[in-house]
């Protein structure tokens, strides 16, 4: 398929599922909602965002070391950043994840498969904690562990060794040269959610979200796992749409629901926008990753 038909076809999905939002709540209520937002616990909230970024970053050249690559932190903060802007802002196009493949290639000469295989990995291991944190609020979320049952609430705990000894051994099998960079990865991994899982508290505190925290946290954690999918624009629609729908089955505000993600998306999309500087220095950055 084209890149424009699929660049095309995501900003109508994102689309539809906004129309779908807003067909089910007013918008007026969301505006009013995030007209009253606190500045303060906003900021809070963009900070602690900027913070998970850093760890994503920091997460993933514990992956690149794993290839021999010597990267000066910086530097591969400023190459996650710019690639962050083009995952959010130019998503037909060669993306975030593949430009750092190819100036990695270009500029180090290590094989393509071997980065693909390190990014792809970065993105994987970021999905553990989230599935370790839905399994816990699932059992401290009252309407979803009355529904499963409180006993097999309990039981689904069990999984989490499970998954992480489980994927742990998968990847032994299948990318050995990865394994030693584990641990350190899912604890980066677990640090970039518990701060995202702050930002959203901060968030709740910012437009005075009526409801338990704990639901609203279970809520994101799914719309998190919804927004990697990539049939979206940088996951916009997706993650709203997830929260309506969550916010009616947990009953909890759904105007405040919606308000929350849509500021959370607009924290994503300001900073992201920030790694445009960094596209302007191109050969400043070129040099610093080769030195």
């Amino acid at each position: 398929m084209p890149k424009f038909v699929k660049t095309a076809v995501k900003i109508a999905l994102s689309l539809l599922s906004l129309w779908l939002v807003f067909r089910k709540i007013e918008p007026d209520r969301v505006w009013e909602v995030i007209t009253r937002v606190h500045p303060a616990w906003l900021l809070g909230a963009a900070a602690l965002f900027v913070l998970s970024k850093v760890a994503s970053a920091e997460r993933l050249l514990r992956l690149f070391e794993q290839l021999g690559l010597s990267i000066r932190r910086q530097a591969n903060l400023k190459l996650y950043w710019l690639g962050m802007y083009y995952n959010l802002f130019l998503p037909g196009g060669i993306g975030g994840d593949g430009y750092k493949v190819y100036l990695l290639n270009r500029l180090t000469g290590t094989p393509v498969k071997a980065l693909i295989g390190a990014t792809l990995l970065d993105r994987l291991i970021g999905l553990l904690p989230l599935i370790y944190a839905v399994l816990v609020f699932a059992v401290l979320v009252p309407e979803v562990s009355v529904w499963v049952g409180r006993e097999a609430g309990w039981f689904w705990l069990a999984g989490i060794p499970i998954v992480h000894w489980g994927a742990k051994w998968l990847l032994g099998r299948v990318m050995p040269s990865f394994s030693p960079a584990f641990e350190r990865a899912v604890g980066w991994s677990v640090l970039v959610q518990g701060l995202q899982m702050l930002q959203i508290l901060a968030l709740l505190r910012a437009v005075e979200a009526a409801g338990r925290p704990e639901t609203y946290l279970l809520i994101f954690l799914i719309s998190s796992v919804v927004a990697t999918i990539p049939f979206t624009i940088g996951g916009a629609g997706a993650r709203e749409l997830t929260f309506l729908l969550g916010a009616q089955w947990l009953a909890v505000p759904a105007d405040a629901a919606v308000a929350v993600s849509l500021l959370f998306y607009i924290i994503t999309a300001l900073v992201s926008l920030t790694g445009l500087v960094y596209s302007f220095q191109s050969s400043s950055l070129t040099k610093e990753l080769s030195s």
